[in-house]
């Protein structure tokens, strides 16, 4: 019986001019999208990769330099993009894509895209992500809200009814029709993206896209056949679903976002910085200034050599200095990004809870996370760059102390391209799919739920289903 209801429903939908007229320009617009966003990421990462080959090249052949010098010079870690982060390119466009790495600090990514963005981007962003999950949800309203209700305003709904048509499979024959009716006329665009995105590596994460747009599709079509339901007119049931849009789309994510915002605020980077440059002079609670910890060192590093000069170390002084202070330095940058990704992960657990009564948060959540344009994504490619420049700055500082006794003058240069191009060039894997799973685990369950929830209040609501 279902079946039959939702084949019915489907023949009703194909022969109607809707479907095929939304969904061709539906399909369309998200073709042209997609091929501009795909064309935009393999243009950005052939960038990227002469970018990094030429900052390489300059670091390898400085030539003969004083050290720390030299390492004051920098490198670049860059960030590569995924292949979904065409669809979703989540906070790409308003965080760095490349760090620079330089001795005794710890820098904030670089180079947002949304810096060099013509100023229409700050109206929105039309992406492949607003089409699949803003725009094809207004498509099932569109062409669902009418399902029950067309059948109650010329009266088959009462026919039905009198032959013992029961609710329950009415409704469910209508949502799954409904959703059958749409899957088919995204094929070709899913075949689209299919090609486009073609890649070993972000093939996983593809296919988890697939399924979790299939859910919540499936919970949009049950939304619709249920608000469709419960009215007595057709344009009711579309004004209502409309209202249901804007509100899940719209209104509910901007004003969680606010709210977010004065709940738990960011610290100005004028204070997170002054922060940092205060703990490092003055020091951690019972830990000293950064004068009184030096002149500890100094003192102990002429007794442990019995030496009473730095002049006389039989290694050289001032590498053996900075090793010193960046690795307490280090350990204040630590602190204060620790606390800064902590009240980010609070800012974001708020928003999951203020943006749970929407469908459309948790799904731009989970798919943002398979794009790897996540925070979570961002936390993990700066933290990869943290330990790189700790490596590179040690390496560099290590060859320095075995190389030259005593003091040094910064005006020396004895070192050349062999040691720079010694140190290891920069490389980095993003992380697998376990990792997006894992930390959009609550989204997922969000979106389980909204599923759940909305196919039991359509089954609920098609008992009490009256013509």
């Amino acid at each position: 019986m279902i079946a039959s209801i939702a084949a019915k429903e489907m023949r009703a939908l194909l022969r109607d001019g809707r479907l095929s007229g939304l969904g061709l320009v539906l399909v369309l617009l998200l073709a042209a999208v997609l091929v501009s966003a795909v064309h935009q990421r393999q243009v950005a990462e052939q960038e990227r990769h002469q970018v990094e080959a030429a900052a390489r090249a300059q670091w390898d052949h400085q030539g003969d330099r004083n050290p720390h010098r030299a390492a004051h010079f920098g490198l670049y870690a860059f960030k590569p993009q995924l292949p979904l982060a065409s669809v979703d390119p989540g906070i790409h466009a308003r965080t760095g894509q490349a760090l620079w790495l330089e001795p005794h600090k710890r820098n904030m990514a670089l180079h947002a895209p949304a810096a060099d963005a013509a100023p229409s981007m700050g109206l929105g962003d039309f992406t492949p992500a607003f089409v699949l999950l803003a725009l094809v949800p207004l498509l099932l309203a569109v062409l669902g809200h009418g399902s029950v209700t067309q059948e109650r305003e010329q009266g088959t709904l009462r026919m039905l009814h009198a032959c013992g048509m029961r609710g329950v499979p009415l409704v469910l024959g209508k949502w799954l029709g409904l959703c059958a009716s749409v899957a088919l006329v995204l094929a070709p665009a899913a075949l689209v993206a299919g090609w486009l995105l073609a890649a070993r590596q972000g093939a996983a994460e593809a296919a988890m896209l697939l399924a979790a747009l299939g859910a919540y599709y499936a919970t949009w079509a049950a939304v619709t056949v249920g608000v469709s339901s419960r009215c007595r007119t057709s344009r009711g049931a579309l004004l209502v679903l409309l209202a249901l849009w804007v509100g899940w789309v719209f209104i509910v994510p901007r004003l969680a976002a606010s709210t977010v915002e004065a709940l738990a605020p960011l610290p100005t980077g004028e204070a997170f910085w002054a922060g940092i440059q205060r703990d490092i002079d003055q020091g951690l609670p019972g830990e000293g200034s950064a004068a009184q910890r030096m002149k500890a060192f100094d003192a102990q590093l002429l007794a442990d050599n019995g030496v009473a000069r730095l002049e006389d170390l039989p290694f050289g002084a001032n590498a053996k200095r900075r090793l010193f202070r960046d690795a307490y330095a280090t350990k204040v940058y630590a602190l204060h990004f620790g606390q800064l990704w902590d009240t980010q992960a609070q800012q974001q657990y708020l928003l999951r809870w203020l943006t749970a009564v929407s469908p459309y948060a948790p799904m731009r959540a989970a798919t943002s996370a398979l794009a790897g344009t996540d925070l979570a994504h961002q936390q993990h490619f700066e933290e990869a760059a943290e330990q790189y420049r700790e490596r590179f700055t040690t390496l560099v500082d290590e060859w320095d102390l075995q190389a030259t006794q005593g003091v040094t003058s910064f005006e020396s240069r004895y070192a050349g391209n062999a040691l720079w191009q010694a140190i290891p060039e920069w490389t980095y894997t993003p992380p697998g799919i376990g990792f997006a799973l894992r930390h959009s685990a609550a989204d997922w369950a969000a979106l389980a739920a909204w599923l759940l929830a909305a196919l039991t209040a359509l089954c609920l609501g098609a008992r009490r289903l009256n013509p």
